[in-house]
């Protein structure tokens, strides 16, 4: 029987980034302390877990035997440590949020520093960016998505229904021709994603407002859509809360919306640990108080 959890530790490492660069980066060693561990452990073992090839490494068929086995020894581990350091009365360690890019850098990031101020040993870290990670490897803790999970070992829950509009700037519009329609779109410069970098289908909101029209600035992210359309670019889809951040914007036919939902997943495992329940707690707290921001357009000042 194996017993050294610590080699085990460099095995799940490097089955989720399929490589010892990688393993080593997230586990803060070298490369050459990775590569060295893991052989230490083929050697005990007297079998091959990796596959060393140019592209990476995969797991043997005893590898993908093992993993399981790790991955339930490591929530042991993970659960044992909290309970016995006490830090379920003190909340301590690491929490990863993987997010979509909007919601983490116009939402939470916001309210995030209140949540550390609340646990000061604890330690956060948001990953608002165009792309999911994954829970299953241990990418992060907590994952919010816009599409409703369908498969896979995960918990999950609807957080809020958001609603998204077009916005222009207020120069952008003093100096174009007046939008009373869906058809004066058409004489615009139009904001959008680039088609074929989109992380998830459900972001294909421009289609929803002018299907017949091809945008002439595209950007990979939604936060870069809104500083360019912020910045005079033209016009384009912005969920309600994050034109809360921007007074420069300004509303195109405010009655015409459309709504998506957040969705909250979480390893079943990863949940029975304090710091993450509590982080999950706070998140949907703030969100649900908060609410209008997600659901109602930014009252404009008068003019």
């Amino acid at each position: 029987m194996y017993q050294n959890w610590d080699d085990l530790r460099y095995f799940l490492a490097v089955s989720r980034t399929n490589s010892f660069a990688g393993a080593a980066s997230r586990l803060q060693v070298t490369h050459s302390t990775v590569a060295r561990r893991i052989t230490s452990m083929e050697e005990s073992l007297n079998t091959t877990l990796f596959l060393r090839t140019e592209k990476g490494c995969r797991l043997t068929p005893a590898g993908e035997e093992l993993l399981p086995y790790a991955e339930e020894l490591e929530t042991t581990v993970m659960n044992l440590e909290e309970k016995v350091h006490g830090k379920d009365s003190q909340l301590s360690g690491i929490v990863r949020i993987g997010t979509p890019d909007g919601l983490g850098n116009c939402f939470l990031a916001n309210h995030l520093g209140k949540f550390q101020r609340m646990h000061p040993e604890l330690e956060v870290e948001l990953i608002a960016v165009p792309m999911y990670y994954s829970l299953s490897k241990r990418e992060v803790d907590i994952l919010i998505t816009i599409t409703k999970p369908s498969s896979g070992n995960v918990v999950s829950r609807k957080i809020t229904k958001y609603r998204l509009g077009l916005f222009a700037s207020k120069d952008y519009l003093a100096g174009h021709s007046k939008i009373a329609n869906k058809a004066d779109l058409a004489s615009h410069n139009m904001v959008d994603y680039i088609e074929d970098l989109l992380y998830d289908a459900d972001l294909k909101f421009f289609s929803e407002f002018a299907p017949d029209l091809k945008a002439k600035f595209r950007s990979s992210t939604v936060v870069g859509q809104m500083f360019a359309i912020a910045a005079g670019s033209g016009v384009g889809v912005i969920p309600y809360f994050m034109a809360y951040t921007e007074p420069e914007l300004v509303p195109v036919l405010p009655e015409l919306y459309i709504e998506r939902n957040f969705w909250l997943q979480v390893n079943p495992d990863s949940r029975q640990l304090a710091r993450v329940r509590t982080t999950i707690d706070f998140i949907v707290n703030e969100i649900e108080s908060d609410k209008e921001r997600f659901l109602s357009l930014p009252t404009q000042p008068d003019s």
